[in-house]
């Protein structure tokens, strides 16, 4: 017949855990938007792109990439326009590991082969079967040394990478 009244430290309780989870909550949006910044940025992909590509806004992007939070289905939406799957941007280790690629890198590439033609892959194929790693491992630090060139410097790089090769 009468409410039974909550104790003070049930209250304490009950508020300390609410607490706690709201922190919790904050720090998994972080995580989700640092690491849809990362896959977004290894592709060199705009917020912009990212946005059109996931039928979301730009500041939407923006947003969730600083922490916000946000639906689970704008989530599988950004998730598909980078082509890597939603346990790619959870925190390490939140989810059991059930037949999942090693990395987000790695996820990305398939879904890039994904988009080839059978002629492309064929091609990719030939490249990966013929002995190239000596080429590879001399490329590394000239790798190494366009990775560290700021974005517009880079850009320059690779337009007059694109004009020599083009003859324009």
């Amino acid at each position: 017949m009468f409410k039974k009244i909550p104790s003070l430290f049930s209250v304490m309780i009950y508020v300390k855990n609410k607490h706690w989870c709201v922190k919790m909550m904050e720090h998994l949006n972080s995580v989700i938007g640092a690491n849809i910044k990362k896959f977004r940025k290894a592709i060199n992909m705009s917020t912009t792109t990212l946005g059109e590509l996931s039928n979301t806004s730009q500041g939407t992007i923006s947003k969730i990439e600083n922490g916000s939070s946000t639906s689970i289905e704008v989530l599988l939406s950004i998730c598909k326009a980078l082509k890597i799957t939603l346990y790619d941007i959870l925190p390490a280790g939140s989810l059991p590991d059930l037949h999942r690629v090693d990395s987000g890198n790695k996820k990305q590439l398939l879904g890039v082969l994904d988009e080839l033609t059978d002629a492309e892959i064929r091609a990719v194929q030939a490249l990966l079967t013929t002995n190239i790693l000596p080429a590879l491992k001399n490329i590394s630090p000239l790798v190494t040394a366009l990775d560290a060139l700021d974005e517009d410097t880079r850009n320059i790089l690779g337009n007059l990478l694109y004009s020599i090769t083009n003859n324009r």
